[in-house]
This record gives structure tokens, C-alpha cells and sequence, in this order.
């Protein structure tokens, strides 16, 4: 593990051989999770909890909850959710916490006082014998980060069916997912490489987006930009843009924008109006140009932001490669008591 160094210019690493195979995997966990979610005796509310780059990893599945179901959907920060100590956390109350590593101490104690207090708890993680998945009596397990994003969509799935909605259609799209996602991420490559290259100096990179991309987009932003590439980087909603961000925009200003297919799609396409004429180049990420094989034309939405996963992470690496910093390097995380 480097402490961040530069460690040279390189070639960028290859896209990784177990995307498909961890998306794969995770499908087979739907039985498990539906039977645990439908069993639930009552819930009248959902808690999803996380911190960091798992707090914002659950914003797909809450956009797809708050457009869908009626059990209301509540997504907080770990020590925000045990410090707030709210009175709906209880026993008609359901916590889904997310911990990729399993190891975040503040989730794992957010999950376990929940769990206290007599609400159904369960773990979205990759680590069985990480610390949150110790701390409650339910854990779902998957390969990769890739995974966990499809086991999110799961359990969103099985309240909605829990609520007596028919979510066939979403789930036949997740079983076409893992080969989309192959043919999405390689036909991005080129695009990652170009911004890459023409991002990876500027003194801020502006991320803009809007509804169920926002979550993707932050956790670009802060995990890898911020974390991990030590860049000065924000993710602006395509709203807020235009309540103070947008005075700071000129012609020299580069900014990275996310286009959606779901409702939110003409707030992102307001904010490309305005960048096309006061601001400099933009990088357009446009859900609409990805090519998803086998996913019908009214669940592009829905999978979208499972396949801009693993893109943030192709572009990523693409940004270690001609920034000539690991993505492993850490200045402060992990090196002490903090």
C-alpha cells in the first residue's frame, strides 16, 4: 500500500474480470433476501444507513424507493442515525446498513444499537466477518462493489413486493445486467481515457448531476477524486447548480456532467444549456449513449446507475494512470487514530 507518493505515469490497469461473475452471484441472493424482507411481521419505515462512499452508494436504491414505495424512505449518515437517536427506530422500523469493507465502526455501532432497539436490521457488505456484519444477526454477502449495488436493488425490490407491487420487469433487467455491464464498461473506455487526460489537472473538478445518478456521482467526487487522487472536487445537484455554484463558472472552468434517463433527466439537461454557453469544455456522461444490451427501453433508468458503478470506476482508473498516483495511496485514512 503507497502513502500516496507519485509513483510515475503508467498504463492504465485493465477493467476487471469479475464484474459479471460478482453481479452474477449477487442475483442468486433474491430468494433469501424476499423471503427475509416479506417475513417481516411490520414496517413502516425504512432506515438506510451508511458513511462515506456507502452512504452515497445507497442513493440508487433510495431514488427507486422514494419514486415507488409507499413505506417511507429515510437515507442518513451512520453517526448522524445513532447521535440523532430518532423514536422511529423500532420495532416496525427497517435499518438497511451499508458497509462495503464490513469494517466502518460507525455503521457497525449504528447497526447494533438499531438492532437494540428492536428494529429489523440487516448488512449490505463483502466482508462476513467484518465488524457490522458481527454486530447484527443478518448480513447479506457479496463478491464485489459491483454486488452490493444489485443486493441494494434487491431489497428495494422485495419491499416494493412486499407492498404487493409486481417487480418482475426489474428483476428480469437485473438478470440481463452482468452482460450489459460488460458491453457498457469496454465501450467506454475510450470516452474514460479522454477525460481523464483533459480533467486531470484542473484546480476543481465540478461533477453535475441529478436524481438517481447523484449518489454515483458524489462518491466519485469525494472517494476517488478527493480520497484517493487528493484532487479539490465537489458533486453539484443540477438544481442547486443554479441557486449559487454556477457564479463560479467561466470559460476557463472544465466540469464532468452526468445525463440520467429517470424523471430528474431535464434538471441535467438545464445545467448542459447553461455550460454549453458561459462555461468552458464539458464531459458529458450520458446514460442515454450507453450501450445496454438485452435491458428494455423502460428500465434504462433503473439500471443505469448499476452500470455507471463500475464506469466510475474505469474512470478512475483512467485518472491514476496519467495522474501517476495509485488509487490505494492514503495521506491520513487508515494510517492512525483519527
Amino acid at each position: 500500500m503507497t502513502d500516496g507518493t507519485f509513483t510515475g505515469i503508467q498504463p492504465v490497469k485493465e477493467i476487471p474480470a469479475n464484474i459479471r461473475d460478482s453481479q452474477e452471484h449477487a442475483l442468486t441472493l433474491w430468494p433469501e433476501i424476499r423471503s427475509y424482507i416479506v417475513g417481516l411481521t411490520e414496517v413502516n419505515r425504512v432506515y438506510l444507513v451508511g458513511a462515506g462512499g456507502s452512504l452515497s452508494g445507497l442513493h440508487a436504491a433510495q431514488y427507486f424507493l422514494d419514486r415507488r414505495a409507499t413505506t417511507p424512505v429515510t437515507s442518513v449518515n451512520s453517526d448522524e442515525f445513532y447521535y440523532r437517536a430518532s423514536p422511529g427506530v423500532g420495532p416496525s422500523a427497517l435499518v438497511i446498513a451499508f458497509s462495503a469493507a464490513g469494517m466502518t465502526p460507525e455503521t457497525a455501532k449504528a447497526a447494533s444499537w438499531a438492532q437494540e432497539r428492536g428494529a429489523a436490521v440487516v448488512a449490505v457488505t463483502l466482508n462476513a466477518e467484518g465488524t457490522l456484519a458481527k454486530a447484527i444477526n443478518t448480513a447479506f454477502v457479496a463478491r464485489n462493489g459491483d454486488g452490493n449495488q444489485i443486493l441494494l436493488q434487491l431489497l428495494a425490490l422485495a419491499i416494493l413486493e412486499r407492498e404487493g407491487q409486481n417487480v418482475s420487469a426489474e428483476l428480469s433487467a437485473l438478470t440481463a445486467l452482468p452482460a450489459a455491464t460488460e458491453t457498457a464498461v469496454r465501450a467506454f473506455e475510450p470516452n474514460a481515457a479522454k477525460i481523464a487526460e483533459n480533467m486531470k489537472d484542473v484546480p476543481v473538478t465540478y461533477l453535475v448531476a441529478s436524481g438517481s445518478l447523484q449518489g454515483m456521482a458524489t462518491t466519485f467526487t469525494s472517494c476517488f477524486l478527493q480520497e484517493m487522487q487528493w484532487m479539490h472536487a465537489a458533486t453539484l445537484n443540477a438544481n442547486e447548480f443554479f441557486q449559487g455554484p454556477f457564479e463560479v463558472f467561466d470559460k476557463e472552468t472544465k466540469s464532468i456532467l452526468y445525463l440520467s434517463e429517470d424523471e430528474t433527466r431535464p434538471m441535467a439537461e438545464r445545467a448542459d444549456r447553461f455550460l454549453e454557453e458561459y462555461s468552458g469544455e464539458t464531459f458529458r456522461i450520458d446514460s442515454r449513449e450507453l450501450e445496454l444490451p438485452g435491458i428494455p427501453q423502460e428500465l434504462r433508468a433503473f439500471i443505469a446507475p448499476l452500470v455507471f458503478y463500475p464506469i466510475a470506476f474505469r474512470l478512475a482508473a483512467h485518472y491514476a494512470a496519467v495522474r501517476g498516483y495509485s488509487l490505494e495511496g492514503r495521506r491520513y485514512m487508515w494510517q492512525f487514530a483519527y
